[in-house]
């Protein structure tokens, strides 16, 4: 019978959606998952006598679903009652220090889930003795239907060994955790740390399969038989893409009800209303191009000017969710598969220039793994510089914006944006015979938040081939209302009015620490 209704149900959707209904709902129990009709592509099974798996493909994504959970496909929105919404874009921010807030504990057997040292803590081992274990910290049900992005990050300590720990979802928990059936979403980041006073970050970007749930569960699960490891977490936090990750700090978007004239109203799909990101361009042939890795926020953001083949800027964030692991550089260049074939940059571009590879989002900005570091050696995040310049000027400006973005102590978020002058003519030093747009001047415009205060700077450079002995940053410091007359670029256009033209027109030197 199942099968019946999941065939006929097809039919009756294929032939409804002439009728441009908005939004799919795949009901299944308690659950639903939404889909705009703009992005579904189409509906299809296994196969065709006896179904196991419903897929819908959403755009780049293919989206799996067991045929047998499936109750329905509908254009109406069912009655289920949704899980808990986000908070100024925060889902979930605790830091278990003397409770588990919304969270709570099951067990299946042996030792639970309690709270000590100021961490929510799993173990086994309790009186120099090894209880075989099993037990499961649990979050509230929570709904992303309108969700285009969400990270999902912690800090935790690991010692000893003989334990499975393991960070798991799903959007059809049954009430009972060991009956559900969950998606593994550790991704190997759980390993013994240092000792019990360091903790590492764990960070995971929720698969877009989850997103458009109506109800989302997430887990922590520790058991153990013979041994036991001891797990403690803290600070966990679960936000929309926006927000910032890292636990326990605090900084969303400002909200949406302050006045904003200029935010970016295309491109939100790919987050293009994150802080970092400036006014996208209305002209021809410009990508918004995102390069973001499994499980972690995303590496970079830019804009590519096809009729020039060069970046018009890279926007970055820094954060305790993007730690410096110190992988070092896993380079090797490569082309941008994201753009199309006669609009690339390629590495023999730069053979017979007097020009070096500069990055600009910095193969030492990206030290938390090394496929994210691997991301950085891509074409279209290069711009060609003197060396001079490259490993001299700009170099002392990039250790300078480490600093403050590695000091969770100076930052909740930097956010960065970096780039040469390729917009106007008079900005453009030359263009080499293999293509290549040379920027006359670099700039990088800073943003930093640090318990909701905002603060701005930039910094401007010619680009010349003279070593500078010994350069200052705050030499080549302006305000970024400056640098945007310079640019022509609306930089922190996702800022409320309020707030964008405080810190674009207020750089005070002595704000900074240099």
């Amino acid at each position: 019978m199942k099968k019946f209704l999941l065939l006929t149900t097809f039919a009756a959707l294929t032939t409804a959606a002439c009728a441009q209904e908005s939004k799919i709902y795949v009901c299944k129990g308690q659950s639903y998952h939404v889909y705009s009709t703009a992005k579904v592509d189409g509906i299809s099974f296994d196969k065709a006598d006896n179904p196991t798996q419903v897929y819908i493909s959403n755009g780049t994504d293919r989206h799996a679903y067991d045929a047998l959970a499936v109750d329905s496909f509908t254009f109406a929105k069912p009655t289920i009652k949704p899980g808990k919404q986000a908070t100024d874009r925060i889902y979930a921010s605790e830091t278990f220090a003397t409770d588990f807030g919304a969270f709570t504990v099951r067990t299946v057997k042996g030792l639970s889930w309690v709270i000590d040292y100021s961490s929510a803590k799993a173990s086994g081992y309790a009186n120099k003795t090894t209880t075989p274990s099993e037990s499961y910290l649990l979050s509230e049900a929570y709904d992303m239907t309108e969700a285009t992005g969400a990270t999902l990050t912690f800090k935790y300590v690991l010692q000893y060994s003989g334990s499975t720990t393991k960070v798991l979802i799903t959007d059809q928990y049954t009430g009972d955790p060991a009956t559900t059936v969950w998606t593994d979403i550790t991704d190997g980041q759980i390993s013994k740390t240092k000792d019990f006073s360091t903790f590492s970050t764990y960070t995971y970007k929720i698969p877009s399969r989850f997103l458009g749930e109506s109800n989302v569960v997430i887990a922590l699960y520790h058991s153990c038989n013979g041994s036991s490891s001891t797990w403690e977490v803290k600070n966990l936090q679960l936000s929309l893409d926006g927000a910032t990750p890292g636990g326990g700090g605090t900084d969303p978007i400002p909200s949406d009800d302050q006045t904003n004239t200029n935010k970016n109203t295309k491109g939100l799909d790919k987050g293009a209303d994150r802080l970092e990101i400036p006014k996208l361009s209305d002209k021809d042939l410009q990508l918004f191009i995102v390069k973001q890795t499994s499980g972690i926020d995303r590496t970079y953001s830019l804009e590519w000017d096809c009729t020039k083949k060069a970046n018009r800027w890279v926007a970055l964030q820094m954060h305790d969710g993007l730690p410096d692991k110190g992988v070092g550089r896993n380079g090797g260049w490569q082309d941008d598969p994201d753009i199309p074939s006669q609009y690339q940059t390629h590495d023999a571009d730069y053979k017979g220039t007097p020009f070096s590879r500069g990055h600009m989002c910095a193969s030492s900005d990206r030290q938390t793994t090394a496929a994210q570091n691997r991301q950085t050696f891509i074409m279209s995040n290069i711009h060609p510089q003197y060396q001079n310049h490259n490993g001299n000027l700009w170099q002392t400006l990039e250790t300078q914006v480490q600093k403050w973005g590695y000091s969770s102590a100076y930052r909740d978020t930097l956010y960065v944006v970096k780039a040469g002058t390729i917009d106007k003519k008079d900005q453009i030093l030359t263009r080499t015979s293999s293509g290549l747009t040379v920027p006359k001047y670099f700039y990088m415009a800073i943003l930093c938040v640090k318990d909701g205060k905002y603060k701005a700077l930039a910094f401007w450079t010619e680009h010349t081939n003279t070593v500078i002995k010994n350069p200052n940053p705050r030499d080549y410091a302006i305000s970024i209302k400056e640098l945007e007359s310079k640019t022509g670029i609306d930089f922190f256009c996702n800022l409320p009015d309020k707030i964008e033209q405080e810190v674009e027109q207020n750089y005070n030197p002595a704000d900074w620490s240099w």
